[in-house]
């Protein structure tokens, strides 16, 4: 009996099972391959069907800048968008005004003494109905950049400043409103501050220092300070946590009709007074009559 006969059949059987799987692993092969292709090529052709991306201008004038339509602004979250964000600004005047209505009556506030100077895009925007600020004692003068962290900085070397003196430093107003506007219930936390810690110059421990009475209540783990007056003109309540060397102060301005928070160094209780006249005498100055 012939035996090459099954070997030939095995064989030719183990070729076609070859043959086959090389066709599988090919079909397999085109499979991935086409399926890289659609993730490559798809958004590729999205991209070059749709339209034209927006150009970003590159040669915008002051002028132009000023009168940037209201919008929310860009997104910064792409280098081109980043640097013209900056050109934008770097081109803003720092004694540019942005309306802010407070209290129902116009202000014209420059740009440069806003803690968060406002993005151009915004400049044609309905007026805001709050305006937080920065601004030197003595001297009222609006720092010469943006201050980013108060806190560490509150008396930053400037070019016109290059060592600040010790009754020198910067304010934050954190906002300022007027009575009709959305925080106007600061003014009633100073009331309830008054009555809830016995701010009225007769509780025991009360001191007057400075134009100022103060007194220590605990708070848990940590003191609070409090130096305060009250009279027919403004209120004054400043908060002062223990280990912290910057203040609070919530500051009604009862002629102007408006409530603000102040944060100051802790140094600056004396001039008390001159941060409060200061706020005023700038509201004063930037007052609008249109």
């Amino acid at each position: 009996m012939n035996s090459s006969g099954p070997f030939r059949v095995l064989n030719g059987l183990l070729t076609r099972i070859h043959a086959f799987t090389r066709l599988v692993l090919s079909f397999v092969l085109c499979a991935i391959l086409l399926i890289l292709a659609a993730i490559i090529l798809v958004p590729m052709l999205l991209l070059a069907t749709r339209a034209p991306a927006f150009v970003l201008p590159s040669n915008e004038t002051r002028e132009q800048i000023y009168n940037l339509a209201c919008s929310k602004g860009l997104s910064g979250g792409s280098l081109a968008e980043r640097e013209l964000i900056w050109r934008r600004r770097s081109l803003v005047e720092l004694s540019h005004p942005i309306r802010v209505v407070l209290a129902s009556q116009p202000y014209d506030i420059p740009w440069g003494y806003y803690a968060s100077r406002p993005n151009p895009t915004s400049f044609n925007c309905p007026p805001r109905k709050q305006a937080n600020l920065q601004y030197w004692i003595p001297s009222l003068d609006m720092p010469e950049s943006q201050i980013s962290n108060i806190g560490n900085t509150n008396r930053q070397k400037e070019r016109a400043r290059p060592n600040p003196g010790p009754d020198e430093s910067v304010v934050e107003a954190l906002w300022i409103v007027g009575y009709d506007d959305d925080r106007s219930h600061g003014r009633r936390t100073n009331e309830w501050l008054k009555e809830a810690r016995q701010l009225d110059g007769r509780s025991p421990g009360s001191v007057e220092e400075h134009g100022l009475w103060h007194t220590v209540v605990p708070i848990g783990s940590l003191q609070m300070t409090y130096w305060y007056k009250f009279g027919p003109g403004e209120d004054v309540v400043i908060e002062c946590y223990a280990p912290f060397q910057r203040c609070e102060g919530n500051v009604d301005l009862k002629d102007l009709r408006m409530f603000a928070r102040l944060s100051f160094d802790k140094d600056a209780i004396p001039q008390h007074q001159v941060i409060v006249d200061g706020l005023r005498t700038l509201l004063f100055r930037w007052r609008s009559s249109s």
